[in-house]
């Protein structure tokens, strides 16, 4: 799905994140992503010459950990949300916007996928 087609909130609600990226969770158990510096070889070399990782590691904070954690190709959106009320109560005021916005700019940058079944 491309970034054009997220057209209106309440049906990005009912889109289904999908992950696109390697991750792995640090020493405090948060995630962090894990993204290819460069996909041309004559880039990872020069890479692998000045002996620099190959790869960006990307941190999520808390809520962002809770949420990429929740993501399992089943929940929606709106579900994801609802979880994350449950257990971050305290922190998540306007959750939904908040959530959202995590999940469009995950897709822009292409970490995650979306899934429509309408």
């Amino acid at each position: 799905m491309k970034n054009s087609e997220i057209k209106n909130r309440d049906n990005f609600l009912e889109y289904i994140p999908v992950r696109n990226i390697e991750w792995d969770k640090d020493e405090k158990e948060r995630v962090y992503l894990i993204k290819e510096k460069s996909k041309k070889k004559f880039m990872k070399k020069i890479i692998w010459f000045f002996n620099k990782s190959q790869a960006f590691k990307i941190h999520l904070d808390e809520l962002g950990t809770s949420a990429w954690e929740l993501i399992d190709g089943k929940r929606n959106v709106y579900e994801i949300i609802q979880e994350m009320k449950k257990s971050h109560e305290e922190n998540l005021d306007q959750a939904e916007q908040r959530v959202s916005n995590f999940f469009i700019l995950l897709k822009k940058n292409k970490f995650v996928d979306f899934i429509n079944l309408r």
